[in-house]
């Protein structure tokens, strides 16, 4: 599960995403008529390299699961947010919904590693955008 947050852009732009994900997630390419040229002032959502199941197929190479919270028998999930820059980067890297200390910095090392998305635009100009994400730890 991805959810994408935005500060001010609109709902128009979230359904956008959500229905080009969900396409993603199912393996299906959008219609053409699902793939809308934007209007005026709408944003299109950043991208993470190869879409949004490589995005979770990076987590879950690059997440170490510590072995401190394997012994205190901890499993759930660790939201964390950031911002994508202008430039794609991944800045700006928090936990939004703590679990445990050493899963919320794993969670955080494999976000801070992730390579620069593709910017989320608006008016055909690169604007920062913040996301938040699950990552999910189970022994």
């Amino acid at each position: 599960m991805i959810r994408f947050t935005r500060n001010a852009f609109g709902l128009s732009a979230m359904a956008l995403s959500l229905s080009l994900l969900t396409a993603c997630a199912e393996g299906k390419a959008p219609s053409a008529q699902e793939e809308e040229t934007p209007t005026p002032g709408e944003v299109i959502s950043a991208e993470f390299p190869g879409g949004a199941a490589k995005v979770m197929e990076f987590i879950a190479g690059e997440v170490t699961y510590p072995e401190s919270a394997k012994a205190d028998g901890v499993e759930g999930k660790v939201f964390v947010e950031f911002t994508i820059a202008e430039t794609g980067a991944v800045t700006n890297v928090m936990v939004k919904k703590p679990l445990h200390p050493a899963l919320d910095s794993a969670a955080i090392a494999a976000a801070e590693a992730m390579p620069a998305w593709s910017p989320a635009m608006k008016d055909g100009q690169p604007v920062a955008t913040t996301i938040t994400l699950p990552i999910f730890f189970k022994q």
